[in-house]
């Protein structure tokens, strides 16, 4: 079982790219099926509804990773400044040191069903969540803590766009820099 869900995984991985790359409308099945290495019927079979239920698939397992790889660790037992530490070392990570644009981001500007807004709004509202709770627990009082966690994620997904729409991950790399210096400010009074 633990094998067949490594494939699975995998197959969803690739499927991502094609809809992290080319949005929902321009990922064609035949596209799709070319980066999963499966047939259209394969696809098909594992994914009756079509490409909705493949983009579906893909956005659950973008917000398990991203809760696992981002959110889980500014919820550990660490001081605030060294969970803020690890989101920012594990955001470069899970972005490829800026060189993948974000799932969220790419479905929630391109034309998608709506059945993806609620799955695209609990992923962003969690991160934003998960920040604001952190930001408190290093002494800014909460409304402050929520202002700057929703900056940093305008900050982090716009230059992802930045850099999707330039080719270079320099604002990504920029950003992040100045992140890890400006999200532990102090409020000014």
């Amino acid at each position: 079982m633990a094998e067949g869900m490594a494939v699975r995984d995998e197959v969803l991985d690739r499927i991502a790219k094609v809809f992290r790359d080319e949005g929902y409308e321009a990922a064609s099945l035949a596209r799709l099926s070319k980066a999963s290495g499966l047939s259209k019927a394969s696809l098909y079979y594992h994914f009756p509804n079509g490409k909705e239920e493949m983009a579906m698939a893909v956005i659950e397992r973008a917000n398990a990773l991203f809760t696992e790889q981002v959110i889980q660790p500014l919820r550990s037992q660490a001081s605030a400044g060294a969970r803020i530490a690890q989101m920012l070392r594990n955001l470069d990570a899970y972005y490829c040191k800026g060189q993948e644009s974000c799932l969220l981001g790419v479905l929630a500007m391109s034309a998608t069903p709506a059945i993806f807004h609620p799955h695209i709004k609990r992923g962003l509202l969690e991160w934003i969540n998960a920040l604001t709770d952190t930001l408190v627990d290093l002494g800014l009082p909460r409304r402050a803590a929520r202002q700057r966690a929703e900056d940093t994620v305008c900050r982090v997904e716009g230059a992802l766009l930045l850099v999707r729409g330039i080719a270079d991950p320099g604002p990504f790399r920029r950003m992040l820099s100045l992140l890890a210096v400006q999200i532990q400010e102090p409020v000014a009074s």
